[in-house]
């Protein structure tokens, strides 16, 4: 039977031919642990070493595969699709393929979770984009990228660079012949970039590893500034190429977020912002995608929620802009389906919570920064300067909450029990929004 690849054509996605809109949603937390978004501080290999240090390795590596095996499953799909879904963007963590002890051969974890996923898209007919979340070294300062530090030394060190290109390489001679697969996002959120053109000439690199194996499918290149400015893209020779972007509103202008907020204004500013990012499209000459977009769920407030997606996706729709909202399932904070309030992972989550948020932890690294600026050789640093040092007060944040937090209560725990906590993530045991469901069910048509 013939392979139809999507292709970016001009400014479209085409399948055969016809022009194609993607309208889905992204796996977060899955494949690249997000503090917030499953209720545990610090990053990824953070929490990875912390169970390990104090369970051992076999119980470790138990705890996180069954933290996968239960996260995604057919039922998932099932739902999804139902939802009108066609594509999700699951974001990966390099090091499910590159032991930073020993970079020169690749693990083989990596691509078993790449063949279950690609055999679910396959027989559900849901697009699948790889989304690269972390590079070695951090290629942002945030705890997205799983940096320890807030320095994203990604774009210090070539070496490190050059890893990606390689990995990107043998992801593609693996995937290349896979009709399900949308393409390749190369990098999540860059930022902090060392020199304006290290970001092009990373991009080019890639390509041209992607290329040598795979001709069918679609590299995503994402802007500077967390995907939200693309001057450092100069030009792309690469013809089936396309951009994604990034739409937070609400995380750069906090009070678009409050309830209070008249309607009609918020909707004009929110295609002002859309119309700045999403110009790319005519710029560039290629298809865009919004790779990530969504808000906070107050559970005593979902319809205030609802009204906000229901706007951002009006917009993308009469735009002719693909999207994939953020995110699928998560411990209670922005996801469509997440685990009863009652279960294991959610109690456990309680317990942390009484000690530590997300917005607890940026709340205490400006106050760190204010601290800082209360020496009077410092009290003239500017808020830009603040803003970027911030990150790496988090760094120092994120070794006491391993030690103050994270350890003692994990220490409360049996083995048993903490390998119960993951299927706390079923989806049988998870519940969802039936509105958020039905608006999907809307918008997805």
């Amino acid at each position: 039977m013939k392979k139809y690849f999507v292709k970016a054509e001009q400014t479209e996605f085409t399948k055969a031919g016809e022009p194609v809109l993607f309208r889905g949603l992204g796996i977060g937390s899955w494949l690249n642990l997000e503090h917030f978004m499953v209720g545990i501080p610090t990053p990824d290999n953070q929490i990875r070493k912390t169970v390990q240090k104090i369970f051992g390795q076999n119980t470790a590596e138990q705890f996180f595969d069954t933290f996968i095996r239960s996260f995604i499953t057919e039922q998932d799909f099932a739902f999804m699709k139902e939802c009108g879904v066609n594509v999700v963007r699951v974001p990966f963590n390099y090091r499910l393929f590159i032991d930073d002890q020993n970079p020169y051969e690749y693990k083989k974890e990596g691509l078993i979770y790449f063949d279950y996923l690609l055999e679910l898209c396959q027989r559900y007919q849901i697009y699948l984009l790889l989304d690269l979340h972390t590079a070695p070294g951090g290629q942002n300062p945030d705890w997205h990228s799983d940096n320890n530090t807030g320095i994203p030394q990604f774009w210090h060190y070539k070496v490190f660079r050059d890893q990606i290109v390689g990995l990107w390489r043998h992801i593609a001679e693996h995937c290349r012949e896979q009709e399900y697969l949308l393409g390749y996002d190369v990098l999540n959120e860059p930022y902090l970039i060392d020199a304006p053109d290290v970001l092009t000439g990373f991009y080019q690199d890639v390509t041209r590893a992607i290329r040598e194996v795979d001709q069918n499918h679609i590299i995503f290149l994402e802007g500077d500034h967390f995907a939200m400015q693309f001057d450092c893209i100069h030009e792309i020779h690469d013809e089936n190429t396309a951009l994604t972007f990034h739409y937070y509103p609400t995380v750069w202008e906090p009070e678009l977020f409050e309830s209070s907020y008249d309607k009609v204004a918020r909707c004009a500013k929110f295609r002002e912002i859309l119309n700045q990012i999403a110009s790319i499209r005519e710029q560039f000459g290629r298809p865009v995608l919004c790779g990530e977009a969504g808000y906070d769920i107050d559970k005593n407030n979902v319809d205030h929620t609802l009204e906000l997606l229901d706007e951002t996706l009006t917009m993308f729709n009469e735009a002719g802009i693909s999207w994939t909202l953020w995110c699928y399932k998560d411990a209670q904070f922005m996801g469509l389906v997440y685990p009863g309030t009652e279960s294991p992972w959610m109690q456990f989550v309680e317990k942390v919570h009484r000690s530590w948020t997300h917005y607890k932890e940026m709340s205490q690294a400006n106050e760190l920064m204010e601290t800082i600026r209360r020496i009077p050789e410092f009290a003239s640093a500017s808020d830009e300067l603040c803003y970027f040092m911030q990150f790496r007060q988090r760094g120092i944040l994120y070794r006491f909450q391993t030690a103050c937090i994270l350890e003692p209560l994990l220490q409360e725990y049996t083995a048993e029990e903490l390998l119960d906590l993951p299927r706390s993530f079923l989806f049988e045991n998870c519940e969802y929004y039936p509105g958020y469901a039905d608006l999907l069910k809307e918008k997805t048509r």
